[in-house]
């Protein structure tokens, strides 16, 4: 099952955002995605912070991108687009607040077209990583409840 997952995935890789950077088991993780060609990576951070975790723990994280929330150029469109999807529930303020949070700006990414999938629980609950998905994402039409699993 995963080897078919795995050769589809290096004939086409997608791009998968991970919202805690700086953790050692993601870049765990980025580390073995890249290497064996299965996944473009964006890691959610401060670039110097995420470096330097990389360093510490010894994970090559080359051809990773790092994109830290209070520096994105794109800010300013981000914090549009989730004002539009919260529909008067959150001011420009309130959004731009929960964007400069990973779990917010990774989903936003996805959201925005920067990602294709996000992975995110390393250090935020399950509430708060399935929470901003339901608010900016949304079920599929017809669909009212979600789960969550991972694999180890």
């Amino acid at each position: 099952m995963f080897d078919a997952l795995i050769t589809k995935l290096k004939a086409e890789p997608k791009t998968i955002v991970f919202t805690e950077g700086p953790d050692a088991r993601i870049l765990e993780a980025t580390s073995r995605l890249l290497a064996e060609g299965i996944m473009k990576v964006v890691l959610v951070g401060k670039v110097d912070e995420v470096e330097a975790a990389a360093k510490a723990g010894g994970f090559n994280i080359e051809g990773a991108q790092i994109v830290d929330p209070e520096t994105y150029a794109e800010m300013d469109a981000m914090v549009d687009k989730m004002v539009e999807l919260r529909k008067g529930k959150m001011t420009p303020e309130q959004c731009k607040a929960n964007l400069l949070k990973g779990n917010y700006f990774g989903t936003m990414l996805v959201k925005m077209g920067g990602a294709d999938c996000l992975l995110g629980g390393a250090t935020y609950s399950t509430a708060d990583t399935v929470r901003p998905a339901l608010q900016l994402i949304k079920t599929k039409p017809g669909n009212s409840i979600v789960s969550s699993c991972f694999i180890m």
